[in-house]
């Protein structure tokens, strides 16, 4: 985008996105008249603007005003301009906006919605809600405003204005859906397809003030999906769950229409609200989109949503078709690790250092990178030895750097954390050492031999070099481990991952590779350090090549 966007955007990441509560009680017999149209104290006012043109849209900005002594914002949402998206609503009776996509551009090909704001009467009276252009550029960079600052005549623009009546105060509308304030809502996302799929990516966007999400789950084979419930990091100022999958070894077949994604939210105030499905990609298993930036590709694919609630009013549940929308996937790989089975020992130790029942353990990764990545995909493995599950050992906490764009973790699988990134607009910056991530685990059984280490899948650059491919070292980086025990034991062991020829006996999971556990036998009676014999105080230093 070649426009400097405005003053009042750029603060936006430093305010609080939060839009005051205003409790709405029995219909009021005052009125307010807001864009010609009359409606009770207390009622809903949806503003919408509809645009068309054969243009593709690269960059968006532009200003919502109204008056803030007469109407209470609720929410404000772009559907079909999610990429680089900022709102700014913390200014009194206005609402600052812009968005951005210079790769694939936004597609208003066919009338689509540009912006919904809702809001509620507050006091009596006459009012207007406005809108205002200040940026509004094609593919190219041209500007689509004429003199005047409105849509030339390549735009088609449609504004409109509706009214509605108070809800009452144990009620919801979702999506035109009655449901009960305190029950749950499921929002479902259907998909049919000619090919089978080898990975998807998406989000789903809602109203907050009324909503909350709480669990979350999708089709997939082989691999796990990763989703986020409240994806604010990535994107800042909207109310998004945001998901992907990938799975190249295990396909999943969508021949007959299946759900896809199903997102179950907490239904916390009364009110009128959306849920809305944003598909970035559907890719079958030759990496042919068949649904990429919004758009169906391909004949014979067919997506819809329907949003369900947990306590049906008298209104049957609706149904209502989307299409889809942008980014790349994150890779997911699906190999796993087994510790063998081997007699319980009598002592207790984690990653090799003495611990005792009810100690707490934390393990923690440094990265180091000559080149700015693009992308990443790692799991964090944990169980014991002596039984090759979780036995005795508890996750208590994950950390992972705060400042990853894209990022997305599952700490629900046992004795596995997954964690992705994906952001080729804004790369990480691991150039100079620092930590990566960490989890704390707690000793809950005496007398088991335990262990956590982390490696990566995939760790790839902006330029294409692949530090890790599939769980193959190609170039070398900086990925140390420290463990540290209540006792003053703390360990580090630094490794620089090399490419990767033929492996000998790996003892430690510093390099990013399937992590190797080592059965617990009886103690021997000589010292040995990879099958050579060492003496108390030696020191044993261990290269790969």
């Amino acid at each position: 985008m070649k426009k400097i966007l405005s003053v009042v955007l750029s603060v936006v990441i430093l305010m609080s996105m939060m839009v005051t509560g205003f409790t709405v009680g029995a219909a009021s017999t005052d009125k307010a008249t807001i864009n010609g149209k009359e409606v009770s104290v207390g009622s809903k006012v949806t503003y919408k603007i509809d645009l068309k043109t054969a243009s593709k849209i690269e960059s968006v900005q532009g200003v919502v005003n109204f008056d803030s002594n007469v109407l209470k914002l609720d929410s404000f949402t772009m559907p079909n301009t999610t990429s680089n998206y900022l709102t700014n609503t913390n200014i009194a009776g206005e609402v600052h906006y812009s968005a951005h996509s210079v790769d694939s551009g936004f597609d208003f090909s066919s009338q689509k919605n540009y912006i919904t704001a809702e809001f509620t009467v507050i006091k009596a009276g006459t009012s207007s809600i406005t809108h205002n252009y200040e940026v509004l550029d094609d593919a190219n960079s041209k500007t689509l405003l004429d003199s005047n600052n409105k849509p030339n005549s390549s735009v088609q623009e449609t504004t409109n204005t509706t009214v509605g009546e108070v809800v009452p105060s144990d009620t919801a509308i979702i999506n035109g859906v009655k449901c009960k304030v305190g029950s749950t809502v499921t929002f479902n996302v259907w998909v049919k397809a000619p090919r089978v799929a080898e990975d998807y990516q998406g989000r789903v966007f809602y109203t907050n003030d009324i909503l909350k999400p709480k669990s979350a789950s999708f089709k997939t084979n082989g691999a796990s999906a990763m989703y986020n419930l409240n994806d604010t990091i990535t994107y800042p100022g909207k109310n998004i769950v945001s998901y992907s999958w990938l799975d190249i070894r295990h396909s999943v077949d969508f021949s007959t229409e299946d759900k896809m994604a199903s997102v179950t939210f907490d239904v916390t105030a009364s009110g009128r609200g959306t849920i809305e499905s944003y598909i970035e990609c559907f890719d079958d298993i030759d990496d042919n989109y068949m649904i990429l930036d919004g758009k169906i590709l391909l004949d014979g694919v067919t997506v819809r949503t329907e949003v369900v609630p947990s306590e049906v009013p008298p209104e049957p549940t609706t149904t209502s078709s989307t299409t889809a929308t942008t980014a790349t996937t994150a890779t997911t790989a699906t190999t796993a690790t087994t510790a063998t089975t081997a007699p319980r020992p009598s002592k207790t130790t984690f990653n090799g250092k003495d611990v005792k029942v009810g100690d707490e353990v934390t393990v923690t990764y440094y990265i180091q990178t000559e080149k700015l990545c693009e992308d990443f995909q790692g799991y964090f493995y944990y169980g014991n030895k002596s039984t090759s599950d979780t036995t005795g050992i508890e996750l208590k906490s994950f950390y992972i750097r705060e400042d990853l764009p894209g990022l997305m973790c599952n700490t629900a699988p046992a004795g596995k954390i997954i964690f992705t990134g994906v952001s080729p607009l804004n790369p990480y910056d691991f150039r100079t050492k620092g930590k990566f991530i960490s989890a704390t685990f707690k000793i809950n059984e005496a007398n088991y031999d335990y262990y956590a280490n982390a490696v990566f899948d995939v760790l790839s650059a902006v330029d294409g070099t692949n530090y890790v491919d599939f769980g193959n070292i190609e170039n070398p980086f900086v990925w140390e481990q420290e463990t540290s025990v209540p006792t003053p034991t703390t360990t580090s062991s630094s490794t620089t991952a090399t490419t990767a020829t033929t492996a000998t006996t790996a003892t430690t999971a510093t390099t990013a590779t399937t992590a190797t556990t080592a059965t617990t036998a009886p103690r021997p009676s000589k010292t040995t350090f990879n099958g050579k014999d060492v003496k108390v105080g030696d020191e044993v230093t261990v290269t790969y090549y």
